[in-house]
């Protein structure tokens, strides 16, 4: 099977050939099978799936009324950078294309676009509202499913596919996204289970060059930076770990380079504009940097990149994987350079952990967890279902239908989370007959614009401005730090505040140095546990040439001859003094915090690598079925500012169960306790 030959030169006209994954993904798209597309970023996925789809539905898209595509996206910065991409070839075509966020509403036309680009919670409102437009869906495109998949939000985009198939009266042709994907058959069973779907996977893997480097300070930095820019054009990608470390390295880079004012920071806190001016002057010019969080870790376009930089360690595969792609699209292997910032604790835990992901990488050991028992999206999208009819009371066999699909959901589970929506007066049941309607709690959520968010809690940010125009968003707490006439830095610029509102932050551009830095929250990345894993795997099985300069590379080799004789896969090494024992697990946070738990620890300190307690561990207590130890896990996984309001009502057997879930599905944490 092959494309029509007018689609195939709308999409693909203007390239030398179709690539691989494109190839692939003709025929089961095109006789209407659902799919899974698995292919590394800027391998022209997005194109590979709507290609097909605009080939095999054009006919009943210009017939009908409302719009027959329907494309799912994570964030709204993808769904501006998609509409970019996919409207040249759709109006060839004679097809429309527009999206539908928080920032712009193309259904408000009076001709709908055949092609509607959403994120999951603008189409939680668009069905919550009933839109007319949705019921001539046809087919949905599932943009970089690994970022919602086992996550509340992702639960809550698997139940409004089941939802959109009810409300569009037929079977919709599925088609998922990814470039990072451990096991295709699980992400499916997550947002459609007892489903299947054809695997269309790039089985091209380009060779992985990457070298390591311990900078010793700002200057390093800054030297590495000009000699990487010394050619006549360069683009730069460097990945930092934080928003607070993106406004810091642009303080510091800019204006101290041959890049000049050409060095940019990109993340999630700064306003739409600004991003979307920084992505284009980083396309355009033929020389510049750009300084990102893991905002431009996803597929929007900013052009060939030269030279990908991690400025620390990514935590795990997933996000190495994504940042390593986004660069060297032209040539035939992959470059990344590694950077252990100068105040890294644990250099050599730092340079380890970065040969370890590496070699998990080539070996292709990767591994995440089995498709979890999400629950607490579950309440938010019973408040949902009763908002489309304005709070009329539905029944309780309707509501428990929905969710019959999923095995932990079944009618029992559904009705206890009914009780307690209803014993906090979000619902109210019907006097007489098994129903229930709106409650109070529920409108109040609808007015604060809550209802349809399965973001963690603490995610509440406050508006930056200067003379009235946003220049980005900060977390709320910064309010309590900040006053009238300091100057903070935000965004690699330094900013005096003139006045401070319950949700905004006026500014001005500084004259003076910065003060105080904007904080945003949350710890450092932690380590995935399979990195560390893999870690011992190297200490037992130690690489003869590390990619690394001479003397670090010198260092790095004596260090673990030295450590492999006390820690490996087999032993735990041990360290005490005065204030107790440290014990060198790499087990990770979570395990080790249930292992200090179960041996009764009152006073410890549980990091990726090291476990310290004051009294010791008897580790041949210890269970080796991770059941048993499932009660302390969901205690440790209970963090409050991570779960979600909606988690948060839960009743807490039912919260219990959820956290506990991740602990029983995550398999390198029963090879962890079993070693």
């Amino acid at each position: 099977m092959s494309l029509s030959l007018d689609v195939g030169q709308a999409f693909y006209g203007s390239f030398p050939g179709v690539l691989p994954a494109q190839q692939l993904a003709i025929a089961p798209i095109g006789r209407g099978d659902d799919a899974l597309i698995l292919s590394g970023t800027g391998s022209g996925k997005t194109e590979a799936a709507v290609a097909p789809l605009v080939d095999r539905y054009r006919d009943v898209a210009r017939r009908s009324t409302g719009c027959c595509l329907l494309y799912v996206t994570p964030t709204r910065a993808l769904a501006n950078d998609l509409l970019r991409r996919l409207q040249p070839p759709l109006e060839r075509l004679g097809l429309t294309i527009g999206i539908r966020h928080g920032d712009h509403n193309d259904l408000s036309r009076r001709r709908k676009p055949h092609l509607l680009i959403t994120t999951p919670e603008s189409l939680d409102l668009l069905l919550t509202r009933r839109t007319r437009a949705l019921a001539d869906v046809h087919a949905v495109v599932l943009d970089e499913v690994h970022l919602t998949y086992n996550s509340q939000r992702g639960f809550q985009l698997a139940v409004l596919l089941e939802r959109l198939e009810g409300f569009a009266g037929r079977p919709l042709q599925m088609v998922g996204l990814s470039a990072t994907v451990a096991d295709p058959a699980d992400i499916w069973a997550f947002f459609r289970p007892g489903r299947e779907a054809v695997t269309v996977r790039d089985q091209r893997v380009k060779p992985l060059d990457y070298h390591l480097r311990h900078l010793t300070g700002a200057a390093e930095l800054i030297e590495l930076v000009t000699r990487a820019a010394s050619a006549a054009r360069v683009k730069i990608l460097l990945f930092a770990n934080s928003r607070k470390e993106c406004d810091r390295l642009g303080a510091e880079l800019r204006g101290q380079t041959r890049l000049g004012d050409h060095v940019f920071v990109h993340h999630s806190s700064l306003d739409r504009e600004t991003r979307l001016a920084v992505e284009r002057a980083f396309q355009e010019l033929p020389s510049a940097l750009c300084i990102a969080t893991s905002t431009l870790e996803l597929g929007i376009d900013i052009g060939d990149v030269d030279l990908i930089v991690l400025y620390g360690h990514p935590g795990g595969w997933e996000s190495f994987l994504q940042r390593a792609g986004r660069g060297n699209r032209r040539s035939d292997k992959t470059n990344v350079l590694c950077l252990l910032p100068p105040d890294h604790p644990a250099p050599f835990v730092g340079a380890l952990a970065f040969e370890a992901l590496v070699a998990q990488v080539r070996a292709g050991r990767l591994e995440r967890a089995r498709p979890l028992d999400i629950i607490g999206a579950v309440g938010q999208q019973i408040l949902s279902i009763l908002l489309e009819r304005e709070g009329a009371y539905r029944s309780v066999t309707e509501l428990a239908t929905l969710f019959s699909a999923w095995p932990h959901l079944q009618r029992p589970v559904v009705e206890q989370i009914l009780t307690q929506l209803a014993k906090d007066q979000n619902i109210r049941r019907h006097p007489v007959q098994h129903r229930y309607g709106a409650g109070p709690g529920l409108h109040l959520l609808h007015r604060l614009g809550l209802i349809w968010s399965n973001f963690p809690s603490r995610s509440r940010e406050v508006k930056m401005t200067w003379a009235g125009r946003e220049v980005g968003l900060v977390p709320a707490h910064n309010l309590l730090q900040l006053k009238p006439g300091i100057t903070v830095s935000f965004a690699g610029r330094d900013w005096q505040v003139q006045r401070l509102l319950p949700d905004e932050i006026q500014v001005e551009p500084g004259k003076r140095a910065a003060e105080v830095e904007i904080t945003y929250g949350g710890g450092a990345i932690g380590l995935d546990p399979t990195t560390l894993e893999e870690m011992l795997r190297l200490l037992d099985q130690p690489e003869a040439v590390p990619a690394m300069d001479t003397d670090l590379c010198r260092w790095y080799v004596a260090t673990v001859e030295r450590v492999r004789r006390y820690a490996g896969s087999d032993r735990v090494a041990l360290a005490r003094d005065d204030t107790g024992y440290c014990y060198f697990t790499f087990a990770g946070q979570v395990v080790n915090h249930v292992v200090a738990l179960w041996s009764g620890q009152s006073a410890y300190e549980a990091a990726d690598v090291v476990l310290r307690t004051e009294q010791a561990v008897d580790f041949a207590d210890l269970p080796t079925d991770p059941s048993a130890a499932r009660r302390l896990a969901a205690t440790v996984l209970r963090v409050p500012g991570d779960l979600s309001i909606f988690q948060s009502a839960l009743p807490p057997d039912l919260l219990e169960h959820e956290l506990g879930d991740l602990w029983l599905k995550t398999p390198v944490f029963a090879r962890t306790l079993a070693r």
